[in-house]
């Protein structure tokens, strides 16, 4: 095994470095950035893809929704001449939640990488990747992390 490293960019704002030993996951979001490493001994060599849709995207709708009907039935209702920016201010945030909600609607597709003991490691969405580079990473880091188990002794 080489000791060069390998390095794959799998989003706009995500890489994943292979070395010798570790899979090295670099990554920002807005002015967050951070930079995570894992003992390949320490991983799993089969990566996961899944699909579904992100936690709370339903729960977001409808409570968009609600706030919505609300902020109409205020509207409406004679409690409107009491407080006249309250219906705006729940039509404003009805939006803004339902908006969020509907942002995610749509079914994601993600590659999961597992510890040995099958709790994930970390994960990245099929959205912002090339799927050339991706399907590339998925190899090389499936067959790093087999010949280390293989050679160091780790797969038990």
């Amino acid at each position: 095994m080489s000791s060069e490293e390998r390095v794959y960019n799998v989003g706009r704002r995500l890489k994943f470095t292979l070395t010798e030993d570790h899979l090295i996951e670099e990554g920002s979001r807005g002015v967050n950035h951070w930079r995570q490493a894992w003992p390949l001994q320490q991983l799993s060599p089969e990566v996961e893809s899944q699909a579904a849709r992100p936690q709370g995207t339903m729960e977001r709708v409808i409570g968009g929704v609600a706030i919505l009907a609300v902020g109409l039935t205020v509207y409406f209702s004679d409690f409107n001449a009491k407080v006249p920016l309250l219906a705006p201010l729940l039509l404003v945030v009805g939006l803004i939640v339902m908006g969020r909600g509907l942002k995610t609607l749509r079914v994601e597709t993600w590659t999961t990488i597992r510890k040995s003991d099958g709790a994930a490691a970390t994960s990245f969405s099929h959205r912002d990747c090339n799927p050339r580079e991706r399907g590339e990473f998925e190899e090389a880091f499936s067959e790093t992390v087999r010949h280390i188990r293989r050679t160091r002794g780790a797969d038990q």
